[in-house]
C-alpha cells in the first residue's frame, strides 16, 4: 500500500507517518513544504525520534514538495495526477494549531487546505481511502454534556477562529463524502500528550506554551515577579487566572492515540459511503485542578487560584492573560466525548493508563523538556 501523508513533521503527524512505516510496513510519501532536501530531513528527523525507523523503513519513505494551502497541492499537474494514481491512501494531519491565531491564516490551512486536499482526493480511484485528522474541539462552545462521534453542529459557536476553521474542514469532508459516494474516516484526538523529553526542534502542541509560560512566570521572567530565589526565602507568587475551578480538559497518552489512529484508519474497514467518524479520547477528562497541582508541586510558592472575573489583575496576570489567551479560552469546558465507535473498532487495545501528576508534570515540560500534542492537532 503507498499513503501519501501531510503534516508528516507534526507532533500526531510524525507519530502516525512512523507507525505506518514500522508496524504496517507501508510506503509512505510525505508532503512538506521547503526545498526538496529540506522536506527529506525534516520528515526523517521527526519519524526518527519514535524509535526503530531502520533503513529499510527510510527506503520506503519518499517526500515531495507542496504547500496544502495552493492548488494542485503546491504540485505540479503532471505530479499531482502521478501521485493520485499511485496512492491508496491520503492521510490529512496538517494544520495550524494556533489557538489564538488569526482566523484568515487558520482557514487558509485547515479549511481551504483540507479542501486541496479533498480536490486530490478527487482524482485517486475509487477505493482509495481518506483519513483527515481533525480534533474534539469542532464541539464548539457548549458549556458541557455529552458530545457524540456524529455531532457536528454550529449551534453553540466556537470558542477559537482554530475551533471554527476545523469545523468547516469537517464540514467539506463531509460534504466530500456525499458528492463522490465514497467513505472518509475522521479522526477526533483530544489533547495528544508525550511525557518523554524530546529536542528543542521537535513539533510541540499549545500546552507546551502553557508550561513555558508558567515557567516564566515562575522563574522570575515577566515584570513584576519574585524571582525563584526570592521566593525561596519565604516570597511567594499568587496568580489568578480567569478559568472555572470545575473546567476539564480531555488529555490522551500519545501512544494510545497513535495506536488507536492506526488501527481505524489502516486496518478497519470501511466500505459505507460517509463520513465515519471516532474520538480519540482519554475514557477519565483531566480536571484543570490537577494540572493546576502539578505546577504548584514544581514551582515552590507558587499558587495558582481559578476565577470567573479579575477586575484588578496585576502585571503578572496581564502577561499571564496575554500570552495564554487560547489556552485560557479553553478553561471553563467541561465536555465528555462519546466514543462507542473507536471502542468498536480497537477491540483489545489497552485502555490509557490513569495521568497522574508526575506525567502532566513531564508532559508540560516542568523540569525537563517534554513536549505535549493534539492534530494537530490538536485541541
Amino acid at each position: 500500500m503507498t499513503i501519501l501523508i501531510t503534516g508528516a513533521t507534526g507532533f500526531v503527524g510524525s507519530r502516525l507517518a512512523h507507525a505506518l512505516l514500522t508496524t504496517r510496513n507501508q510506503r509512505v510519501i510525505a508532503l512538506g513544504r521547503g526545498d526538496l532536501a529540506d522536506v527529506r530531513r525534516r520528515v526523517v528527523a521527526a519519524v526518527s525520534l519514535h524509535g526503530g525507523t531502520d533503513a529499510d523503513a527510510l527506503r520506503r519513505l519518499q517526500c515531495v514538495k507542496g504547500d496544502v494551502t495552493l492548488p494542485w497541492l503546491g504540485l505540479s499537474p503532471g505530479t499531482h495526477a502521478r501521485l493520485a494514481e499511485q496512492v491508496d491512501a491520503v492521510w490529512h494531519c496538517a494544520g495550524d494549531i494556533a489557538l489564538a491565531g488569526e482566523r484568515e491564516r487558520l482557514f487558509l490551512v485547515n479549511a481551504h487546505g483540507t479542501a486541496q486536499v479533498l480536490a486530490f482526493a478527487d482524482r485517486t480511484r475509487p477505493d482509495c481511502r481518506l483519513v483527515h485528522v481533525s480534533t474534539m474541539a469542532v464541539a464548539g462552545n457548549r458549556p458541557a454534556g455529552l458530545v457524540r462521534e456524529d455531532d457536528l453542529t454550529d449551534a453553540h459557536g466556537f470558542v477559537t477562529h482554530y475551533d471554527a476553521s476545523k469545523y468547516e474542514a469537517e464540514q467539506l469532508v463531509r460534504a466530500w463524502t456525499a458528492r463522490r459516494g465514497r467513505p472518509a474516516v475522521v479522526l477526533r484526538p483530544g489533547v495528544v500528550a508525550g511525557d518523554r523529553p524530546l529536542p528543542e526542534t521537535a513539533a510541540g502542541h499549545p500546552l507546551a506554551l502553557l508550561g513555558r509560560m508558567i515557567e516564566t512566570v515562575a522563574s522570575g521572567g515577566a515584570p513584576s515577579i519574585p524571582s525563584a530565589a526570592e521566593r525561596s526565602s519565604g516570597a511567594r507568587l499568587h496568580l489568578r487566572l480567569k478559568a472555572s475551578p470545575s473546567a476539564t480538559f480531555n488529555i490522551v497518552p500519545s501512544d494510545y492515540a497513535t495506536a488507536a489512529m492506526v488501527r481505524i484508519g489502516h486496518d478497519t474497514p470501511h466500505e459505507r459511503a460517509g463520513a465515519h467518524t471516532y474520538h480519540i479520547v482519554h475514557h477519565t477528562p483531566t480536571q484543570l485542578g490537577d494540572v493546576i497541582g502539578a505546577f504548584e508541586q514544581a514551582y515552590a510558592g507558587l499558587r495558582l487560584e481559578c476565577t470567573e472575573e479579575i477586575d484588578d489583575a496585576t502585571p503578572a496576570e496581564r502577561f499571564i492573560a496575554t500570552h495564554l489567551t487560547g489556552f485560557l479560552s479553553y478553561c471553563r469546558l467541561r465536555h465528555t466525548f462519546d466514543r462507542t465507535g473507536a471502542l468498536a473498532a480497537t477491540p483489545g487495545l489497552p485502555e490509557p493508563a490513569p495521568l497522574d501528576t508526575g506525567f502532566l508534570r513531564r508532559a508540560l515540560g516542568l523540569g525537563s523538556r517534554a513536549v505535549v500534542d493534539s492534530a494537530a492537532g490538536a485541541l
